[in-house]
């Protein structure tokens, strides 16, 4: 497995942390099965084991009512791939990507089906369906084949006939899964009511993500996601959450998943919503702008870890006080959880009743739970001593597995209803009225891919009179919704119709659909009384245009008893926000003054809103901040937006705003800044210092003066503060990344030893990429030579990328004159490679000829300006002022740009030359000089910040000979790339 010796040694070296094998022998089967303790009533039965099954990761059923089994057996690494590279937490980096199925070298993962052949309850054979495979978490079985999840695809195997022999090689719907962590794939693909395929991602492997329609969706960790098997969709449901690797979507059609952290049995997801992650090890969400996030559920009862499996008990076997709870198993403790699933407005909490079952039989790793046709729970159990992935030894117990069965002691549990695909579709109907949740949405699955519409009037009749979702959701898969069903639904009296129609409305598949039913989404949003209907009103108008959305969401803000629910402020603000873009419609919404006045729009929405189109900071945005200030129509709305102008901006240089902007931005820090306390804390009072500590400490108070007080101690040595900032820093006391961001930035001022490790400390979890929180961090550490050998030591320890880094902070690297650190990051960035001026102008003259060979595209151009350019020069609007700004050059001409890419240090702009700084206590600043007196220097750091020095406490001030620009600007750029990036900065300029 091992790539490389550093690898190797890894494989040696590593110590295993957490649960790990102890070597013994599997407690054989019926000995297992006497260990149970189970809850009053109840009783456990041995399905399956070794040698027919080992370990077992996932099960379903088909509409025969057989069990499909996905066995793992190729964990821990996908066959035919090495590893190159470990990080800190054990992700691998491989050497090439695993072709699908059956191409490249097989693995040992199967699919096996289980039937029960003479009806008595009872597996009694088994059979291989498919072999081969390579790291696949889970299956499903319907609309027409097998459906395996083999991470990096969705594999489908097309079966016409049924017969469980494939009728040829896969054809691949999605591609581009993580595998970086094979604890932590895409899992738990499950048939969702709507037609669509879900699934989960674990938290520790990132995807780019492609289907025949949908290209390259990016997210980093764990998600729920979706895919449509006939449109070919494939999107991003709802983000964050633990370590999701199992799901459930109740008979309401709502998602939920169990996680891997203690205090909670799991994860409740609205559609489009953004949850917490271990940030730091999981990366950013998705969208930079959601400024909050949802947490689990609350609970009552065992906190400890982990509910990583769960599921809905609605099987109709159990007794009736079952119905609706929750079944967790813990596979680190032995134990299976039964927790009642209590509402919480929108949301759920949890409280926990007598463990459903217990054993102590060390080997009982339960690692899925489901529901099957009899009723029944049954319980896959991986059945190891080991259960802890962080060890890179594949020491696994390949040969032990088994599946139980839960049920209750009076019962005989069997499914006797035959094939639903056989059944006729009156059948069909019948069973939606079953007391399995299972039986009620197979027999609604398979009548919605029959696509009968003779029943059509039959099941509309069954949603009026019965209020049933099954028929809604036939009704929808068979494409038989259109608009005067839409509009006549959306005032249905039961709760879950109204909701699902409102769902389906902004999913976009439902038939000729008009601008009526859209409109008719704000008369329900005003007066809707159910508040999960309102938060799917919400979600909807993420979804739908925004000049049909906005009304909706301004309806919503309306409900002023939201103000308290756990879920619907922010599920507003993701609503306004998914339309920030449609500026002329945010400024014909909030032209109402009554909509500024509502206390969910000044408490969810006024702050956010302005903070987010600052923190766009594109001169468009900035312009429709100014307007916001203009129409605002009083001072406490005004207030309420400078607040979020602030905080977009702290922790970086305010970039060039509107007139207007910028004097109500100035009146508003200086209300700030003469604070009373802020002043005296700068003037060096002693007497202010401790009033300051305790008011930057007191989350009472103003937000903006808090980010004042840390900004002023930044600028005043004050050692008592340091412990708050580094609280504050690495997010311990709170949540807000601005202010992280500061107390980030003030840290660099004071020479503690233990400031380093906090913030190192911190990048697997709270000082992650989002927010620039990783960089500022990487900045902050850069500014000294012994936090400078942590931060390079890291990086060399394979706890962080290379690439992470920024590259202004590799270049303040490489200025420390120290052998030891000099080495050091050598190792990490590689050698600064002196190349003669006449290999650079060789390269130039190659690079000429290849812009000669071929236009180049600008637009994919545009995507190298922003990441290799724009976080220095500035051009049509977009980037930063550090450098200078490209417009009004010769942009025609690729004879200045050539030279000024390979060899920056040629010709350094006059105003724009690199100096270094070295304090008297060894902080280290690079930049450019802003300004400077005989007392002062005002440095212009790389990410846009003015740090005023005292000379007196300089050591060092001198002009760097070298660009602060790299001089390997191209590096990783193909002449292809090269060709594009130079036809975006051309643009609109005449060829020379």
């Amino acid at each position: 497995m091992a790539g490389n010796k550093r690898v190797e040694e890894v494989f040696k070296s590593f110590g295993g942390k957490g649960v790990m094998s102890d070597g013994s022998d599997p407690t054989p089967p019926l000995e297992s099965l006497k260990s149970f303790e189970v809850k009053e009533g109840m009783t456990v039965d041995l399905i399956a084991h070794e040698p027919e099954v080992s370990q077992p990761l996932f099960l379903t059923w088909d509409s025969r009512g057989r069990m499909w089994v996905l066995q793992y057996r190729q964990y821990q690494y996908p066959a035919g791939l090495k590893v190159v590279r470990f990080d800190q937490y054990l992700r691998a980096v491989f050497d090439k990507i695993p072709e699908p199925p059956p191409k490249g070298v097989k693995g040992l993962d199967k699919v096996t089906v289980h039937e029960d052949t003479d009806g008595d309850g009872i597996y009694d054979t088994s059979k291989d369906v498919i072999t081969g495979l390579n790291i696949a978490s889970s299956v499903q079985v319907g609309n027409g084949g097998i459906w395996v999840l083999n991470p990096p695809y969705l594999l489908f195997y097309p079966d016409a006939d049924g017969d469980d022999i494939p009728d040829g090689d896969p054809e691949v719907h999605l591609s581009g899964f993580g595998i970086q962590d094979t604890h932590s794939i895409a899992n738990s693909l499950l048939w969702g009511p709507d037609g669509w395929l879900y699934a989960a991602n674990g938290s520790t492997t990132a995807g780019v993500v492609s289907s025949a329609v949908t290209k390259g969706v990016e997210f980093q960790g764990q998600c729920i996601w979706r895919y449509h098997p006939v449109s070919k969709v494939f999107e991003i449901y709802a983000e964050g959450g633990g370590n999701t690797f199992s799901l459930d979507i109740d008979s309401k059609g709502r998602v939920f998943s169990g996680t891997n952290g203690g205090n909670t049995r799991g994860y409740y997801y609205p559609q489009g919503s953004y949850a917490d992650k271990n940030w730091g090890k999981h990366g950013p969400l998705t969208n930079p702008y959601a400024f909050g996030y949802f947490t689990h559920m609350g609970f009552e009862g065992d906190g400890r870890r982990f509910a990583q499996a769960f599921l809905i008990y609605e099987g109709g076997l159990f007794p009736k006080d079952y119905n609706g709870d929750i079944i967790a198993p813990n596979s680190l403790h032995n134990v299976v959880w039964h927790s009642e699933r209590i509402p919480l407005g929108s949301t759920y909490r949890t409280v926990d009743h007598t463990n459903l079952l217990e054993s102590s039989d060390r080997w009982f790793r339960p690692v899925y739970n489901g529901v099957g046709p009899d009723g029944s729970v049954y319980i896959a159990d991986w059945s190891d001593t080991r259960l802890s992935h962080v060890s890179p030894v594949d020491d696994w117990h390949k040969e032990s597995g088994r599946i139980y069965r839960v049920r209750p002691k009076d019962s005989s549990p069997n499914y006797q209803l035959g094939d639903l695909q056989q059944k006729t579709a009156e059948e069909l109907i019948t069973l939606f009225e079953h007391s399995n949740k299972w039986v009620r949405r197979r027999a609604m699955l398979e009548l919605g891919w029959r696509g009968d519409n003779s029943v059509v009037e039959q099941l509309i009749a069954k949603v009026n009179e019965k209020s049933s979702l099954e028929s809604l959701w036939a009704l929808n898969l068979m494409g038989e919704l259109d608009s005067k069903l839409c509009r006549k639904w959306l005032q249905h009296p039961d709760e879950h119709i109204r909701r699902w129609m409102v769902r389906l409305i902004g999913d976009g598949t439902l038939k000729n659909i008009d601008s009526q039913v859209y409109e008719a989404l704000a008369a329900v949003a005003a007066n809707e009384p159910q508040v999960q209907v309102r938060s799917q009103l919400a979600s909807t108008a993420k979804r739908i245009e925004a000049q049909y959305a906005l009304p909706v969401v301004t309806q919503l803000l309306q409900h002023e008893q939201d103000l308290s629910d756990p879920h619907m402020p922010l599920m507003l603000w993701w609503a306004v926000e998914a339309h920030a873009e449609e500026f002329a419609e945010i400024e014909k919404t909030f032209s109402n003054p009554e909509v500024w006045s509502l206390e969910l729009t000044q408490t969810a929405i006024t702050t956010r809103l302005m903070q987010r189109y600052a923190a766009a900071g594109t001169p468009e945005d900035l312009q429709h901040c100014a307007r916001l200030v203009e129409i605002a129509p009083d001072d406490k709305s005004r207030e309420l937006l400078l607040m979020g102008l602030n905080k977009a901006f702290q922790g970086r240089t305010v970039p060039p705003l509107p007139v207007s902007l910028e004097k109500a931005l100035a009146d508003y820090l200086d209300s700030l800044g003469n604070d009373g306390i802020v002043l005296a804390l700068r003037q060096g009072k002693p007497e202010a210092v401790p009033p300051a500590i305790k008011a930057l400490k007191d989350t009472n108070n103003d937000l903006g003066l808090r980010m004042e007080l840390a900004r002023a101690f930044g600028e005043v040595k004050t050692p008592e503060v340091v412990s708050t900032l580094v609280s504050l820093a690495t997010g311990r006391s709170t949540n807000e990344p601005a202010f992280q961001r500061v107390a980030i930035q003030s840290l660099a001022n004071y020479d503690d030893a233990g400031i380093a490790n906090s913030l190192i400390g911190s990048f697997q979890s709270r000082i992650s990429a989002e927010h620039n929180l990783r960089t500022t961090a990487c900045r902050t550490l850069a500014s000294r030579k012994e936090w400078a050998m942590k931060l390079v030591d890291y990086v060399n320890s394979w706890q962080m990328k290379a690439e992470e880094v920024p590259a202004d902070v590799i270049q303040q690297l490489r200025t420390y004159e120290d052998p030891e650190l000099t080495a050091a990051v050598e190792q990490a960035f590689g050698k600064q490679v002196q190349v003669s001026k006449a290999e650079k102008a060789e390269e130039i003259n190659r690079l000429l000829q290849v812009l000669m060979e071929a236009e180049g595209d600008a637009a994919k151009g545009e995507v190298h300006f922003k990441k290799k350019c724009a976080n220095c020069h500035k051009l049509f609007g977009q980037g930063e002022t550090i450098g200078p700004p490209l417009d009004g050059y010769e942009r025609g001409n690729p004879k200045f740009w050539l030279p000024a890419m390979v060899e920056p240090s040629l010709e350094i702009r006059e105003g724009y030359q690199s100096y270094i700084a070295v304090t008297l206590d060894g902080r280290v600043i690079t930049g450019m000089v802003a300004a400077q007196d005989p007392q002062t220097v005002t440095i212009r750091t790389a990410d846009n910040r003015k740090i005023i020095l005292a000379r007196e406490d300089l050591e060092i001030f001198k002009a760097m000979e070298k660009s602060l620009m790299p001089e390997d600007v191209l590096k990783e750029l193909s002449d292809e790339d090269i060709r594009n990036l130079l036809a975006y900065l051309s643009q609109g300029a005449r060829k020379k």
